[in-house]
């Protein structure tokens, strides 16, 4: 008997090795040809893409940013977890072995009689194994897998996305220093043209209108700057917690916005974004292990076979072994449940349903995420142009105020005119600030649409080797 249980378990354990094989999940849209913007030659998008700014005061933020933000290491613990998942679904795969032992001294005595003692030891191996006929737990670890590929593409997708905020908010926050540089000289200006002003009034050439209305400017003037230092310091603030730093405890760095490069950026093709972005990764993943839900479930409609066999030792004595009696026992048992109320057969329309949901959501992200990159495109032309246009236009305007001031000084022109004059150049110079910041947001937006330089094949080999 113990031959024939011997010989057994090894075909039965080759018997229940099923495997699940996930098919490729195909793209539920055929991606354009060529991006309808126009197409210009460019720097195509690496890891470290950030680099492209020339920024060091950036470069530093972002590495301190990936090693201290708190979202990006709480993430990274979500990674550590779905791993651990994978771990287990690979275990139930495994048979499951226990052992036993125990050991007692007992003593009893009858009314009149001598006390008899006496004792007893035991020790027994028991193995218990499901066999895997119909795919159900080979299914469970292929869910667990695709569920740990999609958790680390969300982590990919997660650090692109601190990088974009961390690059974001630091020119956003050059852009407001640019714009309180902007408002301190337009208030340096409207204060000279204010002590002209009153030079007028005591030479009895300007009115006290003129000298009223030119004080009134510069109050305007000098209430403008403090809103401006507000919003920088709100913006430093929210950088530094992006990094994991104290909001309000460091300096404030010195930089300027206009020594930042754009860079010139190659989208490359439509169909080759589609391999390039983490988050759409992360949904193909899910999309897997949908598909291994749905086997899993209809695997659980079909029986149950399971094999349990068990070794024991026993002798009488505490503490003792010797003269054991040996038993050995082998069972295969099969389990089937007759009626559920079509639970069962429910989930699996459930498991099917959740994954055409995931397909629907899989298709809407990949329209968005066309849609992101050439919206990025369109921005990055669109400023490009505008940042052209209006330094031509502020050329003039710091002409005209010139010509304007000289001709104030002379008598010729009212101080209406020269203030308009001044307020042309104050809007034209604000507009610039804010056509070169949107610039680089286009920039960092377009970065992040074409996926930051995250390569699938080079996450997929990260992915073997953690498992191995």
């Amino acid at each position: 008997m113990t031959i024939r249980l011997t010989a057994l378990v090894p075909a039965l354990l080759l018997a229940g090795c099923a495997t699940f094989t996930p098919e490729p999940v195909g793209l539920p849209v055929t991606p354009p040809d060529h991006w309808e913007q126009t197409k210009h030659a460019g720097t195509a998008v690496e890891a470290d893409w950030w680099r492209a700014f020339n920024e060091t005061e950036l470069d530093r933020l972002i590495e301190k940013a990936l090693k201290a933000n708190p979202n990006l290491a709480a993430m990274a613990e979500s990674v550590i977890q779905a791993d651990l998942q994978l771990r287990n679904a690979g275990a139930a795969l495994l048979p499951s072995l226990s052992a036993t032992a125990s050991s007692g001294r007992q003593a009893s005595r009858a009314t009149g009689d001598n006390t008899v003692t006496g004792g007893s030891t035991s020790a027994g191996l028991t193995m218990d194994y499901e066999l895997d006929l119909w795919g159900r737990l080979s299914a469970s670890e292929g869910s667990a897998l695709a569920t740990f590929e999609a958790t680390r593409f969300d982590y990919a997708a997660a650090r692109i996305t601190l990088v974009a905020a961390v690059a974001s908010t630091w020119f956003e926050w050059l852009e407001l220093q640019q714009r309180i540089d902007i408002a301190n000289i337009n208030l340096e200006l409207g204060e000279r043209t204010l002590a002209l002003v009153e030079v007028r009034f005591r030479n009895g050439v300007a009115s006290r209108a003129e000298l009223s209305r030119q004080q009134t400017s510069v109050l305007s003037l000098r209430n403008a700057v403090p809103p401006l230092e507000y919003q920088a310091r709100q913006r430093l603030a929210a950088l530094r917690v992006l990094i994991g730093d104290m909001p309000f405890a460091a300096e404030q760095p010195a930089a300027d916005i206009a020594s930042v490069t754009i860079p010139l950026i190659s989208p490359q093709t439509p169909a080759n974004m589609v391999t390039r972005r983490p988050d759409l990764a992360a949904q193909e993943a899910r999309l897997v292990a949908a598909s291994a839900d749905i086997e899993q479930t209809r695997a659980a409609l079909l029986p149950s076979v399971s094999l349990s066999a068990a070794a024991r030792l026993s002798a009488d004595g505490f503490l003792s072994l010797s003269d054991p009696v040996r038993s050995v026992n082998g069972l295969l048992s099969l389990s089937q449940a007759l009626f559920d109320g079509g639970q069962r057969r429910n989930t699996v329309a459930i498991s099917e349903s959740r994954r055409v949901a995931l397909l629907e959501s899989y298709r809407g992200s990949l329209l968005t995420a066309l849609q992101e990159v050439g919206d990025a495109l369109d921005r990055d032309a669109l400023y490009r142009l505008q940042e052209q246009r209006l330094q031509e236009i502020l050329v003039k305007a710091e002409e005209t105020l010139r010509l304007t001031e000289v001709r104030y000084r002379e008598g010729a022109d009212e101080l209406l005119t020269l203030l308009d004059s001044q307020r042309s150049v104050f809007e034209v110079r604000q507009q610039l600030s804010q056509a070169r910041l949107n610039r680089l947001i286009a920039a960092v937006d377009l970065y992040k649409a074409l996926g930051g330089g995250w390569n699938r094949d080079e996450e997929a080999q990260v992915t073997v080797r953690v498992q191995e």
